[in-house]
């Protein structure tokens, strides 16, 4: 999640300033550096080149080491919906934050449920147990109860 041009620190997070943009020129897409986009002037030598190859290179080695966590398509704040087949209902939250959980050893997506429960859903299972729209979740819901009854 942004703030004020940072990505927003969560606990065991630190924030990462952003170094590139990417532009749509007459040309095609590009990528430039921050600081020559806001002189609108590209120089080569600048060293943000070299910079940026530092930072590609600090997030290959933590990918390497398993550190590097790429976050799903929802954010924090964002409203999700969670079939429950058993109970033949969808449910509502809204998502609080991420976390690491040694349970399953694996990240996991912190939701505040409408009735004032909280569910931990694991990051490869967007799309599947909990879903940012309410039609793809009654899809699911009816998928996983093999029936077209009414959804409460």
């Amino acid at each position: 999640m942004l703030k004020n041009g940072l990505f927003q620190e969560m606990p065991g997070m630190r924030a990462v300033e952003r170094m590139t943009e990417r532009l749509v020129t007459n040309k095609g897409q590009c990528v430039a550096c921050i600081g020559c986009i806001e002189e609108s002037n590209c120089k080569v030598e600048c060293g943000a080149i070299d910079d940026c190859l530092k930072k590609l290179a600090a997030y290959e080695t933590a990918e390497d080491e398993g550190r590097l966590v790429v976050l799903s398509k929802c954010n924090i704040g964002d409203t999700v919906y969670l079939p429950i087949d058993f109970q033949n209902k969808i449910y509502t939250g809204k998502i609080e934050g991420f976390e690491y959980s040694k349970m399953r050893n694996a990240w996991v997506v912190k939701i505040r449920t409408n009735d004032a429960g909280t569910c931990y859903e694991a990051f490869e299972d967007f799309g599947k147990t909990f879903f940012l729209d309410i039609e793809d979740a009654a899809k699911a819901l009816k998928e996983m109860n093999g029936k077209n009854g009414e959804i409460q």
